[in-house]
């Protein structure tokens, strides 16, 4: 094409509607003069009604009239708009056509630039072919027509060499959880996933030490705790009765009498304030024993009484 078509809109001079304007709005005149004020009895009813049908017939008139002129001005608009709609879809349907063929060199550029690439990422990527494929590294952007190629190639090689730094640093520092460290970094290149993983797991570790620390220091506290087997009501009852007879038969003679000379060696031997304890045991008292006893009892200062 060589020359460029404008497409031009011509403004046309519409003519006026042409329709009895004059004799309609005499007719509406004469109607108004007729019945303003005019007043209507029970008798004339009829004929009011009459008059009200006929000015409504007028008044549908002239509604029909704007519609009928609205159709005649439009008619030409809407072929005008047929037309355009027809045209403007065959536009769209030769500019497709291009975009096609424009979007088919354009890939076909952009698949020999990420073939480059792609030379550059086996030439760089070594070892690490099998963990990050070259499709995982390919930035989109790298394959646009205003970014340069051989910024697209540095940017490949700094990715690929950043990755390598990271997997060094994973192996040094997380040491026997390299493995599990390395496979969390590589779902989202983030060497601070790694680092993260790492820390849960030495802390799952320290809390899995510390409990068994734990449980082997009770085993041993259990171990060395002794065996203490409580005795029965009946053998508590048995020892108490033996304490009381033990200390009844202290001071008895084997005749039968008090042993005066016993308690007060056994007196004698007590701190300066012993502290008083309570026996219950039986004796047998001459009266002079029982005078001696009360008498004795007074001096030493203890409490006695008989047995209910």
């Amino acid at each position: 094409m060589t020359n460029e078509l404008t497409v031009r809109v011509q403004n046309p001079v519409i003519p006026a509607m042409s329709w009895n304007k004059d004799e309609v709005q005499q007719n509406l005149d004469e109607m108004l003069a007729a019945y303003t004020g005019r007043v209507y009895t029970p008798e004339s009813i009829k004929g009011a009604k009459d008059d009200r049908a006929k000015i409504n017939n007028w008044d549908k008139q002239l509604g029909a009239a704007v519609t009928a002129a609205k159709k005649i001005y439009l008619k030409p608009l809407e072929d005008f708009q047929a037309d355009i709609k027809v045209m403007r879809e065959q536009c769209k349907k030769v500019s497709g056509a291009i975009d096609e063929q424009v979007k088919a060199v354009e890939q076909a550029e952009k698949d020999e630039k990420a073939s480059t690439l792609k030379l550059v990422y086996r030439d760089c990527i070594g070892e690490l072919e099998p963990m990050i494929p070259f499709e995982r590294l390919l930035d989109t952007h790298w394959l646009n027509k205003t970014f340069d190629l051989a910024e697209a190639k540095k940017a490949l090689c700094k990715a690929i060499e950043g990755i390598r730094s990271d997997l060094d640093f994973i192996r040094e520092n997380c040491r026997e959880d390299a493995e599990p460290c390395t496979t969390e970094y590589l779902h989202n290149l983030s060497v601070n996933e790694a680092v993260r993983e790492h820390t849960r797991r030495e802390k799952s570790r320290a809390a899995q030490r510390e409990a068994e620390a734990a449980r082997e220091a009770a085993e041993r506290a259990r171990r060395a705790a002794p065996v203490i087997v409580p005795p029965t009501a009946e053998e508590r009852e048995m020892r108490a009765q033996a304490a009381a007879a033990t200390q009844a038969a202290a001071f008895i003679t084997p005749d039968g009498r008090l042993d005066v000379e016993a308690m007060q060696t056994m007196a004698a031997a007590q701190p300066s304030t012993p502290a008083r304890k309570k026996y219950y045991f039986w004796v047998e008292f001459s009266s002079e024993d029982i005078k001696w006893f009360r008498q004795a009892a007074k001096e030493r200062g203890f409490r006695f009484g008989s047995i209910e």
